[in-house]
């Protein structure tokens, strides 16, 4: 997953027309006596199909929550989509694909209009495909982002960092932010029926496939290369002495300061020792977290 509102009412306008007959609207009406209809509903009074549910990000149980009254039902609660996995902490509703996608860099909303005044942000998801999620955004004060419920936390979008919209994802630090009696893969912080240890450890070197194959959390970039991370959230790290909880806010769109209660990586902390990066991670400020060990 790591990489990884307003509705449209279509209303009708009722039409109005002449009470009167005949060319000349001054002679008497005729049928006067005939009954009147009363009380019957324009056409615009209607409720009418609306093409988003626009419930994307709404807590949910099961998936009848995530219906709205007149919607197309495509939106359901991230427990069922991802079952038996709940992998969000609090489940929410999700569209379990999304379009448009025209491109793999470019940001785009979803469960409403291509832009921001939708609930959701379309991402990729696993190896091919997309998924609506959450949208949250977050300020360049290091403020705490919106948009996320419970345990679930906003994690920024590297397709475009300095947009400050992010999506939010699973994030739990232990068994108790799970619901339905689940546990919490720590390294990953997705809520799961059993969890799977990491055969790596923090800071071995990885690759994607190691991340695939649950081997370890692969901190990765372009080069596909890297070493062995875990999910952590800006304020209330839970990475060991020498890591330093990196949300991946480049500096170069304004983002100085982490934002509190983000959701980010633990990456080593170089700032006193740029010899300690392994593989080819290098030691950088790109991030707002950093100087900390960054794979190419």
């Amino acid at each position: 997953m790591k990489a990884v509102a307003s509705l449209v009412v279509l209303a009708l306008t009722g039409c109005g027309g002449s009470v009167t007959s005949g060319p000349d609207a001054g002679e008497e009406e005729a049928g006067t006596d005939a009954p009147i209809q009363a009380d019957v509903p324009a056409p615009s009074d209607v409720a009418q199909p609306q093409p988003y549910d626009g419930t994307v990000g709404k807590p949910c149980s099961s998936d009848s929550d995530c219906k709205s009254a007149n919607g197309p039902g495509l939106a359901r609660c991230s427990s069922s989509v991802f079952a038996p996995q709940d992998f969000y902490p609090t489940p929410v509703c999700i569209l379990p694909s999304c379009s448009p996608v025209s491109d793999t860099k470019g940001l785009h909303f979803c469960d409403g209009p291509d832009d921001p005044s939708s609930p959701g942000i379309c991402v990729p998801y696993a190896t091919s495909g997309t998924v609506c999620v959450p949208k949250c955004s977050y300020d360049k004060d290091g403020g705490a982002p919106t948009g996320c419920v419970g345990h679930d936390a906003c994690f920024a979008y590297a397709s475009a960092p300095e947009s400050g919209y992010g999506y939010c994802w699973a994030a739990c630090t232990q068994d108790s932010d799970c619901s339905d009696g689940q546990k919490c893969q720590v390294d990953e912080g997705w809520c799961v029926q059993g969890v799977q240890p990491p055969t790596k450890n923090l800071g071995d070197s990885c690759t994607s496939s190691d991340t695939n194959l649950g081997v370890c959390n692969c901190l990765y970039g372009a080069s596909n290369s890297g070493y062995c991370s875990s999910v952590c959230t800006i304020g209330s790290s839970t990475c060991p002495n020498g890591y330093v909880c990196d949300s991946l806010e480049t500096r170069i769109s304004g983002y100085t300061t982490p934002n509190v209660g983000m959701g980010g990586y633990c990456a080593i902390d170089c700032a006193s020792d740029a010899g300690v990066c392994p593989g080819t991670s290098a030691c950088t400020s790109v991030f707002a977290s950093g100087p900390d060990c960054i794979p190419p």
